[in-house]
């Protein structure tokens, strides 16, 4: 349990880490080649950062040491940052779809009111399709990727192959889907509510309070889905009892 709350610790002060940098990076400029070089740089410097302290947390809940686990991860950023960057680009195709979606809705409600011979509203199919590619963002893609990245930060590239390996497992459907939400959306939303306050203090109590809560979700979040998801691994022990030759 120490080496839990240690771990802890490190991952509250580092993700505070990174939210500075990453909020340095968002203020530099772009005008200049330099600052356009400094401002790759600090990016690619985040990326890698935040691969380790991330990926660090797969290997952790498998050894429970700190130390091991950092050592081990950091030979694994490079591939953890390639799962990264095609997680995000597949994400990015899936806003491209939902975008498109939008523009679909009518010709598909008609489509649907000329083959069913009911009328069929095109803010019905809108919101059918929200529902589909919400599933596909919060449900489906998490299934699949998380567990490629834990293999990952276990075997490097080699746990590419390990892209959904935790769906045989039932009781991991129901807990990562829960655990994505509370960790990532559950958070977005209490940022995104701005409730009506009489004063701005209150106003920027209510928002320090919904940040801290918001904090302390994402982290507490993050390290239950590295200790539920499968890396995809061998198991290292051997059976208890051994045949006699």
């Amino acid at each position: 349990m120490r080496a839990v709350g240690i771990f802890g610790a490190i991952h509250l002060v580092g993700t505070a880490l990174l939210m500075w940098l990453g909020y340095t990076w968002l203020g530099l400029g772009e005008s200049r080649a330099g600052a356009l070089l400094g401002s790759f740089v600090v990016a690619l410097l985040f990326l890698l950062l935040v691969c380790w302290l991330y990926g660090a947390s797969f290997r952790f809940f498998d050894e429970r040491r700190v130390a091991g686990a950092f050592r081990v991860t950091l030979g694994r950023v490079p591939a953890l940052a390639v799962a990264v960057l095609l997680g995000l680009f597949v994400y990015w195709l899936v806003v491209l779809l939902v975008a498109a979606a939008d523009g679909k809705a009518l010709p598909v409600a008609s489509w649907l009111t000329l083959q069913l011979r009911k009328p069929v509203r095109p803010y019905t199919v809108r919101h059918v399709f929200e529902a589909v590619f919400w599933a596909i963002e919060w449900i489906v893609l998490p299934l699949l990727l998380l567990p490629m990245l834990a293999a990952i930060s276990a075997r490097g590239f080699r746990g590419f192959g390990s892209i959904g390996a935790g769906w045989h497992r039932r009781l991991y459907w129901l807990k990562t889907p829960v655990l994505v939400l509370l960790a990532i959306w559950v958070p977005l939303k209490l940022l995104a509510w701005a409730p009506h306050m009489k004063t701005f203090r209150m106003e920027m109590a209510s928002f320090v309070a919904r940040a801290a809560v918001a904090y302390l979700l994402f982290v507490a979040g993050w390290l239950a889905l590295a200790f539920v998801t499968p890396a995809g691994k061998p198991v290292r022990t051997q059976p208890s009892t051994v045949p006699s030759p």
